[in-house]
Formats: structure tokens, C-alpha cells, sequence
């Protein structure tokens, strides 16, 4: 069995410190959406990310720990994975900043809710989940297996996908014309790109 270096002393201190910044105020959003309960118009992508993220996770942590495929500068790899990670973690927070009240777990849009349009949403729709794709992307690196990376990283585009695509549609539904404007002259997740 191979340990992944994100165990190992001494490269684990940096990661493991910078995953509780990262993570610690990721439970305060998911306090509060538990909190506030579920929406219709969430259609059930809260409850999936609660369970398939952490799955996803652990299973890419089992997949790190088999040896091969092991990205040869586990020293790099948590360098680079921390990294990753505090920048999602910074554009997070950039965002919540932005949305104030409206940056909830779940999918919630009222009728005349402002669209915000500052700061990271000036270019793109989803730069909060664009935030979290990069935190998970981190950990997925800094797990330092390609295996690991790759399955992190595809698990948690396809469950912000479909975050994505509801929380649209009831933007869309609620909002309309404006929304449609705003998504016309912006992109999803990365600007210029997609």
C-alpha cells in the first residue's frame, strides 16, 4: 500500500492546515442550508452533493493509496494541490462577499432578486463553483496519483454540472428576461472559455 503524501509528515502541515481554511467555512454554509431546509427548486443537488462529494473524495483517497501511477514530486504535487486549493478557497469567499445573503447551499431564487453582477460574476455565472471544482481539483493533485486526480476532478465537474443546470433553470423560471441577458453576455465557469 502506498501512502499518499498529504499523510506523510512533513508535507502534510501545509496541506492539512490550508484544508481546514479552506473547509471551515465551507460548514457554515452547509449549517446554514441544512438550517433553512430543502427548496423545490433545488431539486434534490444539495442532498447529492452532500453525499457524492465526500464519496467521490474518499474514493480518490483509496485510489491514491495503490501504488503506481503516483505522480513522481509528491513534494510538487502538494505544493501545487495546496495551492489550488487556497485559490478556490480565496475566489470562494470573493464570492460570498458578492452574494451576501443570496450565497446559499441551495438552489433558492425569489421573485425580483437582484442578479449580481460585480466582481467575479461580471465575467462568469458560477464563479462559485468554478471556486469549488479548484478546491477539489487541489486535493486531487496534492493526493499526488493521476488515477486520483482524474476521478476528483471528473466527479465534481459532473455534480457542479448538474448544480449548475438547475440552478438556472430556476433562475431563468424566476428572474427571466434579465437573467437571460446576464447569460448571454457571460460565461459559466471560466471567462472566454466555458
Amino acid at each position: 500500500m502506498h501512502l499518499p503524501p498529504i499523510f506523510t509528515l512533513p508535507l502534510a502541515i501545509p496541506f492539512w492546515i490550508a484544508f481546514w481554511f479552506t473547509f471551515i467555512r465551507e460548514g457554515r454554509v452547509v449549517s446554514g442550508a441544512m438550517k433553512s431546509g430543502p427548496t423545490t427548486q433545488d431539486a434534490g443537488t444539495f442532498r447529492l452533493l452532500m453525499i457524492a462529494s465526500p464519496l467521490v473524495t474518499l474514493v480518490a483517497v483509496a485510489l491514491a493509496c495503490a501504488p503506481g501511477l503516483v505522480m513522481t514530486r509528491a513534494d510538487l504535487a502538494v505544493a501545487a494541490g495546496t495551492g489550488l486549493m487556497l485559490a478556490g478557497a480565496w475566489l470562494r469567499r470573493r464570492c460570498l462577499i458578492e452574494l451576501g445573503a443570496s450565497f446559499t447551499g441551495v438552489v433558492r431564487v425569489l421573485p425580483g432578486q437582484a442578479i449580481v453582477c460585480t466582481g467575479p460574476y461580471r465575467r462568469v455565472r458560477h464563479p462559485s463553483y468554478t471556486a469549488a471544482i479548484l478546491i477539489f481539483t487541489g486535493v486531487g493533485v496534492a493526493l499526488a496519483s493521476w488515477p486520483a486526480l482524474a476521478l476528483i476532478f471528473a466527479g465534481h465537474v459532473a455534480l457542479y454540472g448538474r448544480r449548475v443546470a438547475v440552478e438556472e433553470r430556476a433562475l431563468v423560471e424566476t428572474l427571466g428576461r434579465p437573467y437571460l441577458d446576464y447569460m448571454a453576455r457571460t460565461h459559466r465557469f471560466i471567462p472566454g472559455v466555458v
